[in-house]
Formats: structure tokens, C-alpha cells, sequence
């Protein structure tokens, strides 16, 4: 569909922001939908960040996507957020209301669409969160709603897991602990845990992943890592040779996207075709089962 005079716009604001994969995402969605719509990525330093947030307003852009840095500092420039949004302060998603600048979190709902598609249940499970940055705290929230029994958070910085601890644990009946990295080699801790989730940057670029004791953890532990690429990253290599499912961000990817897009449209993304357009880009299948 050409681009004219009526064309509607959204994008996503990030630094670094070349590598992202969402606008291949989001166009594709547009043209099987029909939508006079594009998508493009705009390179925001965090100085330039509150000029561009103003700047959706005056370009009447329809919303963006936010990226890293920009999750946490952009919520001091937003009108309203979703509860979502102010519970794990931090935003992926910004929608131009008639001017009023909506901020919510799509991160936590598609890592649960995602494990949905697998039939895992994180009911009275146990798990273990690698990290406690934005993204983990997105992914706690969501733990802890979905029922779990009990989240270890297991950072570098010990302070900031246990922080990161005390903030959420009073929000359900889920026990929230944090432990050194040195816990990921625990067999009493691994050998009652269901998930294990990787929400740092460890291993994007094939580096060595964190000592982890893969064999010690149940057979059917599922090990996810919210990094996607081509290959297996190191966590889910090593995974893989203990004979432990592994799962990828990849269907947590195209779900945020799509409940993203759904929020700018206000009609159902198409799946299939934000699906196949990450599949071409990744060169593999952006599967519905864990590998």
C-alpha cells in the first residue's frame, strides 16, 4: 500500500534501534489488514526523549513501541497509564488518545499468550527469574498473577534483586525471594523448578552464559529466554544438550506486537502474517511448539 497524504503513523522509539525487527512486523501486519498505516523506527537518545514524546502530539502520530532505555523514564512524560503499566512501572507502548498520551505494558500478557500456546500452566509452579531489570519485572507481575507458587529472582547485583523481591511480594499469594547468581547451580533450588527465565542480555552475541547446573533440573523444566535470533543463544543451547525444552522470545515478540497493534487500530492483529514476517527475517519458524 503506498504511502500518501492520509497515511497514519507509528514506530518505535529505542537506542540503539537498528536492530529491531518490529517494523517488518507491524507492516506486515498492515498490509494483510488493510490498514493505511506505516511503521517506522526512530533512534531516540535519552536526552531527546522528552522532545520526542512531545513530538507525538504535534506529528499526530497514532503511538509507539518504547524500547530500551527509554521503559521506565518515559512514564514521567505520559498523561495516563493502564494499571499494567503503573504496577510494573514501565512502559512498551504508548497510544495518541486526541492528544492525550496513554502509556501501557504489552511485555508481561505476551510472555503469558506464549507459554499459553505451549499448554504450560503456571499455576502452583516454581520458577526462577535470571535478572531484575524492566523486563523481569514485567514477567514477575505476570508470575505472580498467573499464580505461581514461588519466584526466586537471581541477579549479578544481589541489592537489586532483593529490591526488586520486597516490591512485589505483597502483591499475591506468590513467595518472592532473590538470590546470588550463584543459586543457578543450587540442585536443591533447580530440582522443584518449572520455568526458568533469562531476562538479561546475556548471550544475544553468543557470549558465556551464567554457571547453570541444566542436568539437576527437572526433566520437564522449561527454559525461556525473552532473547531472540537465529540461532539458540548459549542458555538455551545448554538446555537443549540436558534435554530440556527451550523456548525463545520470539512468540513473546509477535504477541506484545500484536496487542500493540490491536491498542493503535482497535481491530484483531493478524497472527499469521506478523508470524511469517518475523520467520523470513529470523530464517526459521516462528513456532507455536517449544524445540
Amino acid at each position: 500500500m503506498p504511502i500518501t497524504g492520509t497515511t497514519r503513523v507509528v514506530g518505535i522509539f529505542g537506542d540503539p534501534i537498528a536492530h529491531t525487527l518490529s517494523p517488518v512486523m507491524h507492516n506486515a501486519a498492515f498490509r494483510r489488514a488493510g490498514l493505511d498505516f506505516v511503521y517506522l523506527p526512530f533512534h531516540v537518545s535519552p536526552a531527546s526523549l522528552q522532545a520526542a514524546v512531545q513530538s507525538l502530539r504535534a506529528l499526530n502520530l497514532v503511538g509507539v513501541n518504547i524500547t530500551v532505555p527509554h521503559k521506565e523514564r518515559i512514564i514521567r512524560y505520559l498523561d495516563t497509564l493502564s494499571p499494567e503499566a503503573r504496577l510494573c512501572r514501565a512502559v512498551n507502548t504508548v497510544v495518541n488518545r486526541s492528544g492525550t498520551l496513554f502509556g501501557d505494558n504489552t511485555d508481561g500478557r505476551g510472555f503469558l499468550l506464549s507459554l499459553k500456546e505451549q499448554g504450560f500452566s503456571l499455576r502452583h509452579k516454581e520458577i526462577i527469574l535470571i535478572g531484575a531489570g524492566g523486563s523481569a519485572r514485567a514477567i514477575l507481575v505476570s508470575l505472580i498473577r498467573a499464580g505461581s507458587s514461588r519466584v526466586t529472582i537471581v541477579n549479578r547485583t544481589l541489592k537489586k534483586g532483593q529490591a526488586l523481591a520486597h516490591r512485589y511480594r505483597a502483591l499475591g499469594k506468590t513467595q518472592v525471594r532473590s538470590l546470588p547468581l550463584e543459586g543457578l547451580t543450587d540442585p536443591t533450588l533447580l530440582r522443584t523448578t518449572s520455568l526458568i527465565v533469562n531476562c538479561t542480555p546475556v548471550g544475544l552475541h553468543g557470549e558465556v552464559f551464567f554457571p547453570l547446573a541444566y542436568s539437576a533440573t527437572l526433566s520437564t523444566c522449561l527454559f525461556y529466554d525473552l532473547l531472540y535470533r537465529p540461532l539458540p543463544t548459549p542458555f538455551l543451547s545448554h538446555a537443549r544438550s540436558a534435554r530440556r525444552q527451550t523456548l525463545d522470545g520470539r512468540r513473546m515478540l509477535l504477541h506484545q506486537g500484536a496487542l500493540a497493534f490491536s491498542l493503535w487500530t482497535r481491530t484483531p492483529a493478524p497472527l499469521g502474517a506478523m508470524g511469517q514476517a518475523l520467520s523470513r527475517l529470523l530464517k526459521g519458524p516462528v513456532t507455536k511448539h517449544a524445540t
